[in-house]
């Protein structure tokens, strides 16, 4: 039987260039690129899994990249303050080749969350490391400063869709991302602008039910706004809204016995079950000490890796819509697989039901 966290280890170890940056997913065509939001996360495992070096090459490559092209942000920045219009070229890109540059290829690039969601993982790593942080700073400061400029812009989701809307899984990776800048050095990050944030997601991203929303003026749910607590706490996890928010989410896009879809109206790939956001729920429950629960998450979501252990992106076993496959197989090929963000949710989970169960 396959060691699954030796398994995982190894095939991030694969993924990753010598640059520091990790391949989503080498073997699929259009995953060879290293996102801030996948690569954070699989940072963060591997931090805990013990493999901190992996994780520092990770963020010192993230930092390099982002100052590599500071000269890009700065432009943005002046153009802003002239009142000029944006062109999508000028925004920073969602993904970057393995050596930091910016591809060449057509890609929906515009997105915000992989940026706080790289200022909240480096303040995790760099927690007791002066000088990593010291090295770290120039290029922290630089995101914020975007981040600063750009939060309340339309922006396409973490799934790389709804370019023209705001979201709300978005909103709480740059809260999250700016508060815990905040949190160890406070003067990187402009008065009161997390609090904004916060309030302006209070404000619009909350429906009527008391749930949070996919994004403004979306009443459904989608997996991400798991996020919300856990990790970036907009709210804490034991909020009404969160409550409310996670109800919802497990009546509508958790199938009993199985996975986790990333939202009702998904189509991608037929829409299938995600193994990294069941991963995530599995941690909510965790958290939430519904450790029975969690443990069926995470065996579920081990049920779903292959022989040598290589767990995909998705299944589409109950997808939601099967017509929707055999195109996408027929443009990209089968699910990407291994994906290296689904073999990282699935470490953070075993780690944290270890520590839970002592």
């Amino acid at each position: 039987m396959t060691n699954l966290t030796e398994a995982s280890i190894e095939i991030i170890r694969a993924g990753q260039s010598s640059s520091g940056g990790y391949a989503a997913c080498a073997s699929f065509s259009q995953y060879g690129y290293s996102w801030l939001r996948d690569g954070t996360w699989i940072a963060y495992a591997m931090a805990a899994a013990g493999e901190t070096s992996s994780a520092e090459a990770f963020h010192r490559w993230a930092a390099r990249t982002l100052l590599s092209h500071e000269g890009k942000v700065e432009r943005l920045l002046a153009k802003l303050e002239r009142g000029e219009r944006l062109e999508e070229a000028d925004y920073l890109p969602t993904r970057f080749t393995l050596d930091g540059a910016i591809g060449s290829d057509d890609w929906t690039e515009f997105q915000l969350d992989g940026y706080g969601t790289w200022l909240w993982g480096a303040v995790q790593f760099c927690a007791g490391k002066p000088e990593l942080w010291a090295a770290l700073r120039p290029a922290i400061a630089l995101t914020v400063r975007y981040l600063a400029a750009l939060w309340q812009s339309p922006n396409y989701d973490c799934w790389e869709e709804h370019r023209t809307q705001i979201h709300t899984a978005t909103l709480a990776a740059i809260y999250g991302g700016l508060t815990a800048v905040r949190s160890v050095d406070a003067a990187l990050v402009p008065d009161g602008l997390p609090e904004r944030i916060r309030a302006f997601t209070f404000e619009k991203c909350v429906a009527p039910e008391g749930h949070f929303v996919k994004f403004i003026g979306n009443p459904e749910v989608d997996a991400s706004l798991l996020w919300v607590a856990l990790p970036y706490r907009v709210v804490e996890i034991s909020d009404p809204r969160f409550v409310a928010t996670l109800a919802k989410i497990e009546r509508d896009i958790h199938r009993p016995g199985g996975g986790v879809y990333r939202f009702r109206a998904d189509t991608y790939f037929g829409g299938g079950e995600w193994l990294l956001l069941t991963a995530w729920l599995g941690w909510v429950y965790a958290e939430l000490g519904r450790i029975d629960e969690a443990r069926a998450l995470k065996a579920w979501v081990e049920a779903q890796a292959l022989p040598n252990g290589q767990m995909p992106e998705q299944v589409d076993t109950h997808a939601l819509d099967r017509t929707h496959i055999a195109p996408w197989i027929a443009k990209w090929g089968t699910s990407a697989c291994p994906l290296l963000w689904s073999h990282a949710m699935w470490l953070i989970l075993d780690l944290r039901l270890k520590t839970v169960s002592g």
